[in-house]
């Protein structure tokens, strides 16, 4: 039997993080914040204060000092501590800004917020992953834990102007992220719909998972997926769709897809050698796959990746019912 892999650094290494700190922004009185839809991932650390998140078709959330969170391709939302104001363009307001920490309001009014936001950008071909993941995520600053170590030194970091810098605030950033997505791996932290993360956290489709990722180069099979979750095949293949949005063989199908893409653009392999390595005997079943499922051959791909152009078709990882809600939006 495979190894048992991490499929969150799996999707990780994939997704490839590149984290922008944007600023630290002070807001005095009456605020709002106006703030367009992003590809990536959004991230902001509240220092001070407090405010309300608004985003589409969600009850309001409130952040408080000490609160983390995570906003995966948002679509325009707001940040206010009052919803009544006149709300300002944050793209406007920091766009082309060198300055370390951005004003607004009136400096000596009151409530007084500090908070500290920046965003991921994702490699352009993986970016479907990013639908493995929730669209808002918020830590309480009481359930921090040791991600508190690292917010304190992100906040210094912004601060200051040391040698190093960018680096160092990338490293952060990464940390953040990847310390706020363990979190949602606790027991209890049940996420707002059926998703990968939860199922992650689930003790046997978790399990499963897991094999899935550690078993690409031998493929797998319902009946040892079922036996790794301890289940029926019946009942293991309700509960995997039901949490990951997927049939079992059609998510593992799919990862290694996921897989393909990325080692054809980033790799000079040949696709004969991929094959194997990705559990297939030979190179025509491998190249019949992914056309099936890409909607072009393995070497048109990656002639297409290599120069610059959008591939032909990148598979989309949500689950039929999510892509019918983005239908409808």
């Amino acid at each position: 039997m495979a190894s048992p892999r991490d499929p969150l650094q799996d999707v990780l290494t994939l997704l490839r993080p590149r984290a922008a700190i944007a600023a630290e922004l002070r807001a005095h009185g009456p605020w709002r914040l106006a703030f367009t839809d992003h590809a990536g991932i959004k991230f902001g650390v509240i220092v001070q204060g407090g405010c309300g998140l608004f985003l589409p078709g969600r009850p309001a959330e409130a952040l408080r000092a000490g609160d983390i969170f995570l906003l995966t391709r948002p679509p325009p939302y707001e940040m206010a501590s009052d919803a009544a104001a006149r709300p300002l363009v944050a793209r406007s307001l920091f766009s082309g800004n060198d300055a370390r920490t951005t004003i607004i309001g009136d400096a000596s009014a009151t409530p007084v917020l500090q908070a500290i936001g920046g965003h991921f950008d994702v490699d352009a071909t993986n970016v479907h992953l990013l639908e493995c993941l929730p669209m808002f995520v918020r830590i309480p600053a009481a359930g921090a834990g040791a991600l508190r170590d690292v917010i304190r030194l992100l906040v210094d970091e912004v601060r200051q102007d040391e040698p190093g810098r960018l680096r160092v605030l990338d490293q952060l950033a990464q940390l953040v992220l990847t310390y706020t997505l363990r979190w949602l791996d606790g027991d209890g932290r049940a996420l707002d719909r059926a998703g990968w993360l939860k199922a992650l956290a689930d003790p046997r489709i978790g399990a499963s998972l897991r094999h899935i990722h550690g078993s690409v180069a031998q493929g797998t099979s319902l009946d040892e997926l079922a036996g790794v979750a301890g289940m029926s095949r019946t009942a293991f293949t309700t509960r995997f769709k039901e949490l990951v949005g997927h049939p079992p063989l059609t998510y593992a199908l799919r990862w290694r897809m996921s897989l393909a893409k990325d080692a054809l653009r980033t790799t000079d392999r040949r696709i004969g050698e991929l094959a194997f390595e990705l559990g297939y005997k030979s190179e025509s079943a491998f190249s019949l796959a992914f056309r099936r499922e890409v909607g072009a051959s393995p070497r048109a791909f990656r002639v297409s990746a290599r120069r610059g152009a959008s591939p032909p078709l990148v598979e989309d990882m949500a689950s039929p019912s999510e892509q019918a809600d983005r239908s409808a939006r």
